[in-house]
């Protein structure tokens, strides 16, 4: 019953609803769009069946959308099909479809709507042809499809839509050819070309384009490994040809890249390693050494002459030591330049050339120690021989035959030297004569001089005969009056000691020789007060604590010995708080034996000097040496303060002295300055006076002093109840040059004229180096015979040294001035030595002392150079402008044109 009241209320399109159902099509829209409007139910039915017979039109239209439209369009008809199971999407899915096929198939369009032409015209197979035939085409023919579009809705023109498909396929067909022979190359090749036919046509050749790239890539690195390694080593090729293999299946370019720059790198390594192999055979070629081939050598012989090259360099090291030695001894003896060429550069003739070599070299030796002795002979004899030696060194065989041929003259000059000698010039005649030995001594003079030296030699001869014969006459008078003894030797006087015993007679009537006690005396008295001083000094030393008792032992005994070791340790004594200063820093908590023996050292003045010349080998010492961990703190021994006693001292500080004349005056001046002591300011010692703390820091008022000639104070004469008063104020500490650029300008000038110790010691130490500047450079003034101008250096030098004034710094800067002039003084007096042969020591003050000498035995032409000691008065050290005049004289004296080739 209940299924009848059912269908009584069902609608009366129920059973086609079911009939739809049944037949797959989805009614559930048909359903709600049927009940929305029951009286138009009719009507609706009827769009319901115009829906379904479009849905499934489309379904056809769209179940195959053809291979232009690729993945795509598979895509796109399942999302239909799945659309048009519902009839009434049918029209919106046609639209879409519609503006869809527009683009990716619009043949279908075309040949759809004149369907009933094509059905009309009995052409329904070669419709359906033509539709599976353009389905069928590349979406890179979709363009040329265009061009039909007009034909395809003519049955008629059935012909022409033929031939213009059968030219798109057939163009299709040759690029799907060229696509597959592509790819069967590239299989072979090794390449994974995947589902290459399958593909469309574009992305088909895209990937062929992509991996020929990847074929070219590796079709270079093969070749480069084939044509540039393998010619050195084939198993090494081959190795690197299984590495590339091995990167065709990865399309990373960068792995690809970086096998590149490997390759690369290793053939570049490879032909770098070959030239390098063939210069240095070149190079050998060049030196004379002769190989079996003439040409390089090739890329597969590398290998080989790299394993045996270190063989090959020692025995072409050997060989090139004698090739060279016999290179040196034939281009002098060419006369041997054909014996041993055979063996020459000959490698597997090494030994017999070897043997060659040292009999010629045996020879050279033989020649050079006959040449040698010859000169040695005349050398001890006093000829200068250095242009001999150098020949001899040059060519040995060549100089003995000249020394033979020259042995006649060398035996003159040594007969007029012995000639001169014989002469008596201790009257007269010895410059004259001194000149012409050193002449004949230093240079190689001709037959006119020798005759020359033989006549001057007669000629003094005769004058001395004739002085002696005068100076008898006068003797023999002097016997008859009884003012001389006949029985002195007379004959045994030269002629000076002959004038001063007969002058001597005639004014007092006694003998040069009648006492010798007054000499004895006085060297007595200058004894004993050598010994006291020393005595005084040791004594001064030992009240400060340093140790002296053996020197004071020692002074009885040999004072002449302790007065050298005083003088000797006194400037280590005086920079006695320097050298603590250098040794307090270094870590002496590593070595604690050393630093207890090194405490005990410094109170012996003797051990000073040597342990200040051993602090590099100290610092080097505890290097080496581990710490400890223990607290070690190193204190150096200090010697007593000096007690100031009630002796009234100068109002300041600075010594004000007379402005030295001439050079000895400058050297005691500086020397004076240089032994100053260092004045410090000692804490003021309290003998029964208490101050107050509130009081301590308070200046000491200055008292003027009337000035006194000489105070004597006893110890003894002061009471010792009363409070003792100062009655001097306290001289000023000196204060130290502050200013970098002084001591730059010092040191400049120190090396200038080549005094590197003394410019170390200022570098290092500033201000503590002057007095020792000082002392260096007076030691150098008033000596000669020298250049004056060196002298007047000197003396300038010691005036512009730093004195803490104001006017240090444009001082400094006339001394660096000066030592940038020395460079052509240099160089002449350099040019001087070697033309009279001697030798420049690159020293400036010796090479002036050296050239000082050789100009007064041999002077030069023209204006005789100033050899005597400098007593030009100059400025003091504070007159600026006055010393930066004679600055610039000293200078221009300094760089004196040059006259026919020869300056001063």
């Amino acid at each position: 019953m209940d299924d009848d009241k059912d269908d009584e209320n069902r609608p009366w399109y129920h059973d086609r609803l079911m009939d739809l159902e049944h037949e797959g099509w989805n009614i559930v829209s048909i359903e709600d769009f049927l009940s929305e409007e029951e009286e138009l139910v009719t009507e609706r039915w009827l769009y319901v069946d115009f829906a379904v017979e479009l849905a499934q039109e489309l379904l056809e239209r769209t179940g195959y959308l053809g291979d232009a439209a690729s993945q795509r369009a598979v895509e796109q008809s399942e999302v239909w099909e799945e659309e048009l199971r519902d009839p009434m999407n049918a029209e919106r899915v046609l639209e879409e479809y519609s503006a869809w096929a527009k683009d990716w198939r619009p043949w279908e369009v075309i040949l759809n709507s004149a369907l009933e032409d094509w059905r009309e015209a009995g052409r329904e197979e070669s419709y359906a042809s033509f539709m599976a035939r353009f389905d069928a085409l590349d979406i890179s023919s979709l363009p040329s499809t265009l061009i039909l579009s007009p034909l395809l809705s003519n049955p008629e023109a059935i012909a022409e839509i033929d031939d213009a498909l059968s030219t798109l396929e057939t163009d299709e067909q040759r690029q799907r050819t060229a696509i597959s022979k592509a790819g069967t190359m590239l299989t072979e090749a090794g390449f994974d070309v995947g589902e290459l036919e399958k593909m469309p046509i574009i992305e088909a050749l895209n990937w062929v384009s992509q991996l020929h790239d990847l074929h070219d890539l590796h079709e270079d690195l093969r070749l480069l490994i084939v044509e540039q390694i393998a010619l050195f080593d084939p198993k090494l090729a081959a190795h690197h040809e299984e590495r590339r293999k091995a990167l065709i299946h990865q399309t990373s370019n960068a792995e690809l890249r970086n096998f590149r720059l490997q390759m690369d790198a290793i053939a570049d390594n490879l032909h770098q390693r070959l030239a390098n192999i063939n210069d240095l055979l070149n190079r050998w070629r060049e030196k004379g050494i002769r190989f079996p081939h003439a040409d390089s050598i090739r890329p597969i012989e590398l290998l080989e002459w790299e394993t045996n090259l270190p063989e090959i360099e020692a025995s072409i090291h050997i060989h090139m030591n004698a090739l060279e030695r016999w290179n040196q001894i034939t281009a002098l003896w060419g006369d041997e330049a054909n014996s041993g060429a055979q063996y020459a550069g000959v490698l597997e003739d090494t030994e017999q050339f070897i043997d060659h070599v040292d009999h010629l070299d045996q020879r050279w030796k033989q020649y050079e120690l006959e040449a040698m002795m010859i000169i040695e002979r005349y050398e001890s004899r006093g000829i200068v021989m250095g242009d001999w030696s150098e020949e001899i060194l040059r060519d040995p065989r060549s100089a003995l035959q000249q020394l033979k041929n020259n042995e006649q003259r060398f035996q003159s000059r040594l007969a007029c030297i012995d000639d001169l000698l014989s002469i008596d010039t201790s009257f007269e005649g010895e410059e004259e004569v001194l000149s012409r030995i050193a002449v004949l001594k230093e240079i190689d003079v001709d037959a006119d001089v020798l005759e020359n030296t033989r006549e001057l030699v007669e000629t003094l001869a005769k004058r001395g005969a004739r002085h002696r014969i005068m100076l008898d006459r006068d003797w023999r008078e002097l016997v008859a009056q009884g003012k001389a003894d006949e029985s002195m030797p007379t004959a045994s006087f030269n002629l000076r000691e002959y004038e001063d015993e007969i002058g001597l007679l005639r004014r007092f009537g006694t003998s040069l020789s009648s006492s010798t006690d007054g000499n004895s005396i006085i060297a007595g008295d200058i004894h004993e007060r050598l010994k006291n001083r020393t005595r005084q000094e040791l004594a001064s030393l030992e009240s400060l604590g340093w140790s002296v008792s053996q020197l004071l032992r020692e002074v009885e005994s040999d004072v002449v010995s302790t007065a050298q070791k005083i003088h000797s340790f006194r400037p280590h004594v005086a920079a006695y708080a320097q050298l603590v200063r250098r040794l307090t820093p270094l870590p002496w908590d590593r070595d604690i034996e050393l630093a207890l023996e090194v405490q005990e050292q410094l109170k012996d003045p003797t051990q000073l000097g040597p342990l200040s010349e051993k602090i590099p080998l100290l610092v080097k010492h505890l290097a080496t040496k581990k710490s400890d961990g223990g607290s070690f703190a190193f204190e150096a021994w200090q010697p007593a303060p000096i007690r100031q006693t009630l002796v009234p001292v100068p109002e300041s500080f600075e010594r004000h002295t007379m402005v030295p004349k001439d050079a000895l005056g400058d050297a005691h001046e500086a020397i004076l300055e240089a032994m100053e002591p260092e004045v410090s300011t000692p804490e003021p010692e309290s003998e029964g006076i208490e101050e107050e703390d509130d009081k301590a820091s308070e200046p000491i008022d200055k008292i003027e002093l009337e000035p006194v000639e000489e105070v004597h104070v006893e110890e003894t004469q002061i009471d010792e109840n009363l409070p003792a008063k100062r009655i001097m104020k306290e001289p000023e500490p000196l204060e130290h040059v502050s200013n970098p650029i002084v001591y730059s300008n010092v040191i400049q000038f120190l090396e200038a004229i080549d005094l590197d110790d003394v410019a170390d010691d200022v570098s290092m130490n500033g201000a503590d180096a002057l007095p020792n500047v000082r002392r260096k450079l007076a030691k150098h003034v008033g000596i000669e015979p020298r250049d004056m101008r060196v002298d007047r250096m000197l003396r300038l030098a010691l005036r512009l040294l730093p004195q803490s004034k104001p006017t240090d710094v444009s001082n400094s800067e006339l001394l660096a001035k000066i030592g940038g002039n020395t460079k052509p003084m240099k160089r002449w007096m350099r040019a001087r030595l070697e033309n009279r042969h001697s030798g420049s020591n690159d020293v400036f003050l010796d090479d002036a002392l050296n050239l000082g000498k050789a100009l007064q035995r041999i002077p030069g032409p023209g204006y005789q150079l100033p050899l005597g000691v400098d007593e030009y008065e100059l400025p003091n050290s504070s007159e600026t402008e006055q010393l930066e005049f004679e600055v610039e004289q000293l200078i221009a004296l300094m760089n004196l044109p040059s006259a026919g080739g020869i300056i001063a």
